[in-house]
């Protein structure tokens, strides 16, 4: 027993040590990304620590990130020409900085959701919803949730189910909420695929591209819960709405507060989320002061097991960012697209190519980032609401249903079922859907607004 003890408490003290460097980069990083100090220092301290983050979240990677990590650097290997110097390393790693600010913000977020009565009590509803609606109220909890918990939302769902449930409804209920959580990412500004497109995409498109979200979202949750829900649980929207009531007001306060500081100061809606929302975290702590001891623990826990989605983000914008600096990879996407590509094209292609990577387990962190690399020097802003939308199409599409995706794997373990299932099952068809015909419709609305 003593090898094993020992191992739990070296792997509980680097996590621990983990927590600890990561709350010293988040208040380096966060002046550095607001732009209220450019001091060399600083931001090489922020960028030593953030890779000592890595390393130690590395150690304790699960098979399939493991594996998509293995791709990227597969791939890095084949787009770059040679070995990135320490300089273009450095520049790069400082690229990505904006991740040690958000991703602890979105572990304090879901910390301080768990304690809210607000949360508890559509947790509760939910278990009560009959088996004839379960589908789509859990779909839709599920992308309100995720909305601003993101995965957190997963755990809500799976304990709202009854103990008893048999392997159709736990099937039923975990395509349910993949759809809806993975919905989210339509127009949620608290998921790192709008961080991803902030980066490479100009200011000032949040707004319009959250618009565009709003609309794809509902089509997407009125069609699926219609369609791909089993006959025995066809959609009563009034129905799936009433579990809902006590959080919907929390949610609009959060991104009202989002959009409000965005549009005062100028920030763009990620920098936004790494402001306010830890700022209604604390004020949330104040109202129930009894609350943030256990808020604490529980950030504390979550950031300990976290780390997968940090290196593959991390790892994948870096390489963006190297190749970015090369001609290898206008030399494949000029062969696909054209060395003009149209706007609508782009629309298009970018969802659809985004979701048939996914099915083939290449997750979208691999195939989103170059792809909007590629498009953002040759668009307009007003394009540029339309590239957002159809960027974030294609990652919800692919999340929601590729094998690599984190989500799948999680709601796999949590609703106990395989994630070969959940991969080929109806959402395969749903998340198909989604990438071609809501990258279309834009496509079409983009075209028609040209010729208006």
């Amino acid at each position: 027993m003593f090898p094993t003890d020992l191992g739990e408490c070296v792997l509980s003290f680097l996590g621990s040590l983990k927590v600890i460097l990561a709350l010293m980069c988040w208040a380096l990083s966060l002046p550095l990304i607001l732009s209220l100090t450019d001091i060399g220092v600083v931001a090489d301290t922020a960028l030593i620590i953030f890779i000592g983050i890595l390393l130690l979240s590395a150690m304790r990677l699960r098979l399939q990130s493991v594996i998509i990590l293995l791709a990227l650097l597969l791939i890095g290997w084949f787009i770059l020409p040679a070995l990135p110097s320490v300089d273009q390393l450095r520049n790069a790693g400082a690229f990505v900085l904006i991740f040690a600010c958000l991703l602890p913000t979105l572990t304090l977020v879901r910390a301080t959701a768990l304690t809210m009565p607000s949360v508890k009590e559509t947790q509760r509803r939910l278990g009560q919803l009959p088996a004839k609606t379960s589908a789509s109220g859990l779909q839709l909890a599920s992308h309100v949730l995720g909305g601003v918990m993101n995965i957190g939302a997963f755990a809500l769902i799976a304990a709202s189910l009854p103990q008893k449930a048999g392997p159709e409804r736990r099937r039923v209920a975990a395509e349910a909420a993949l759809r809806g959580m993975n919905g989210a990412v339509l127009w949620s500004p608290f998921f790192i695929s709008f961080a991803v497109a902030n980066i490479y995409l100009p200011s000032g498109i949040s707004f319009g591209a959250i618009m565009l979200g709003l609309v794809t979202a509902v089509l997407f949750f009125l069609v699926t819960s219609a369609l791909a829900a089993p006959a025995g649980a066809r959609f009563s929207v009034l129905d799936a709405m009433q579990p809902l009531r006590p959080i919907i007001p929390r949610l609009l306060l959060a991104v009202s507060a989002v959009i409000l500081l965005s549009v005062a100061t100028g920030f763009t809606a990620l920098l936004a989320v790494v402001t306010t929302m830890p700022i209604l975290c604390v004020i949330q702590m104040c109202r129930r002061p009894q609350t943030a001891s256990q808020i604490a623990q529980t950030f504390w826990y979550l950031q300990k097991g976290s780390g997968d989605e940090l290196v593959i983000i991390s790892t994948s914008m870096v390489i963006a960012s190297l190749a970015a600096d090369t001609t290898s990879l206008s030399m494949m996407l000029d062969g696909l697209f054209g060395k003009a590509p149209a706007i609508w094209l782009m629309i298009w292609g970018l969802p659809v190519l985004v979701w048939l990577a996914s099915v083939l387990g290449v997750h979208p962190v691999i195939s989103a980032a170059p792809l909007l690399a590629y498009f953002a020097p040759s668009i307009t802003v007003f394009d540029a609401i339309f590239v957002m939308q159809a960027h974030m199409i294609g990652w919800a599409a692919g999340t929601m249903t590729s094998f690599s995706s984190l989500s799948v794997v999680l709601v796999g373990e949590l609703f106990r079922l395989p994630t070969s299932a959940l991969s080929a099952g109806r959402n395969l068809w749903a998340s198909g859907g989604l990438a071609f015909f809501g990258g279309g419709l834009w496509a079409a609305v983009w075209l028609l607004a040209g010729q208006l």
